[in-house]
């Protein structure tokens, strides 16, 4: 019988590792091909990965809660019967146990560093030597986290204060682990990279509530829950098109701004494991009953952690309503490498001057927080104008109402 190495598959869109969640096997069992051997997370999507072949568990070569990059030894199966062909789909090569082909470690091959701008500049600052470093990114490229463990590690050790106040008997410690992990990695990356800058704004809501008011039996006689997000997020659309550079990313290595032509909206949503952020693809395609319901589904799928790969990826801008639990004016990290993000605030009655004259208005606070790498505050005005202009515009409004019986 033929000890066999598996290694993980590519699991798809991209991802270079997975986190294991959970296994459902240990070693010395006996298994079935197909049968369930653990979880892992790819980027907040749970995902199952069967036995690939009938045998006895020899080795679990990750521990839960360890990450494992793709093309890694994942479990070592003394097989019974023969693998057969596309039994694990796009699983790497298999190896008799012992040859040790799959390591898991990429190494940076001879030859000059490969490293984003900010590892280089990051290497400088902490005097860290980057031809010392093992680059885990992508073709052996060094991140911003290899620079950040290889300082580390050369560093003295000393005693650290613990955070948590041990004294506490009902105190207790919870595993940073899963979707909380990548949050704040995600939270870590875009902080430490991207220059924010954020400018607040308050729009005369009056149209947007005359007009939502109007098509909200409408649309409901359809099935079509209409919240006041779905005309943002077609403004937002608007105005992404009179302001291009608020629809990139920043591609650092390469040292260049990609101003892209689709245009797909990242709709953070509080789920039960963290803030996620789906993207509705496609926006400038969908009308106003077409948006409102994508948004809902994405909502309720967050909700319900049944959101697909594809629904996570791709994103080119993002809102944030906080408005949703009575928020009002906000800060929000840029989700990287997009430039910029638009955080909704509660629409609310204000007093505010018009005519001379002090009076009740309904009230739509806004931020626009941007990367000023790429974005100038020239450019950040335009776009918030280019907003107010559909928002405060009752006629514009009232021409974005669909056939609802057609949604």
């Amino acid at each position: 019988m033929a000890v066999i190495e598996f290694c993980l598959p590519d699991l798809g869109e991209g991802l270079a590792e997975v986190e294991l969640l959970k296994w459902y096997v240990a070693e010395g069992d006996t298994v079935e091909e197909n049968q369930t051997l653990a979880d892992v997370e790819s980027d907040k999507s749970i995902v199952t990965m069967p036995a690939p072949a009938s045998g006895v568990v020899q080795a679990l070569c990750v521990k839960e809660g360890e990450r494992i990059k793709v093309g890694a030894r994942f479990v070592v199966i003394e097989g019974r019967t023969t693998v057969q062909s596309g039994a694990v789909p796009a699983v790497a090569a298999a190896t008799l146990a012992g040859d040790g082909a799959a390591s898991g470690h990429p190494v940076s091959a001879a030859g000059p560093v490969v490293a984003a701008p900010a590892a280089r500049k990051l290497a400088a600052t902490r005097g860290v030597d980057l031809a010392s470093v093992r680059g885990t990114g992508s073709k052996g490229r060094v991140t911003v986290e290899d620079v950040e463990r290889a300082a580390a590690a050369a560093a003295p050790a000393r005693p650290l204060l613990s955070p948590v106040d041990d004294t506490d008997p009902a105190a207790r410690r919870v595993p940073l682990r899963g979707v909380r992990r990548r949050i704040a990695e995600a939270m870590v990356q875009s902080y430490r990279t991207i220059p924010h800058v954020s400018g607040f704004h308050e729009l005369d809501a009056d149209a947007l509530v005359r007009v939502h008011a109007a098509f909200k039996p409408r649309a409901a006689a359809a099935g079509v829950r209409l919240t006041y997000l779905p005309f943002i997020v077609h403004a937002v659309v608007r105005a992404l098109q009179q302001q291009p550079v608020l629809n990139a990313s920043l591609d650092e290595p390469a040292e260049e701004i990609v101003l892209h032509r689709v245009y797909h909206l990242g709709i953070a949503t509080a789920a039960p494991d963290g803030l996620v952020v789906p993207v509705l693809h496609h926006v400038d395609r969908l009308d106003l009953a077409a948006i409102a319901r994508g948004v809902e589904r994405l909502g309720a799928a967050a909700r319900g952690r049944l959101l697909l790969p594809a629904d996570l990826h791709g994103g080119t801008f993002t809102i944030t309503n906080v408005g949703a639990q009575r928020g009002w004016l906000n800060t929000s990290l840029i989700r990287f490498p997009e430039v910029a993000i638009l955080g909704v605030g509660r629409i609310e009655p204000r007093a505010v001057v018009r005519g001379g004259q002090v009076v009740a208005r309904p009230i739509l606070p806004l931020a626009l927080t941007f990367d000023h790498r790429v974005v100038d505050g020239e450019q950040a005005l335009d776009f918030m104008l280019a907003l107010r202009a559909v928002l405060e515009d009752e006629a514009a409004l009232t021409g974005l109402e669909p056939d609802w019986s057609a949604a």
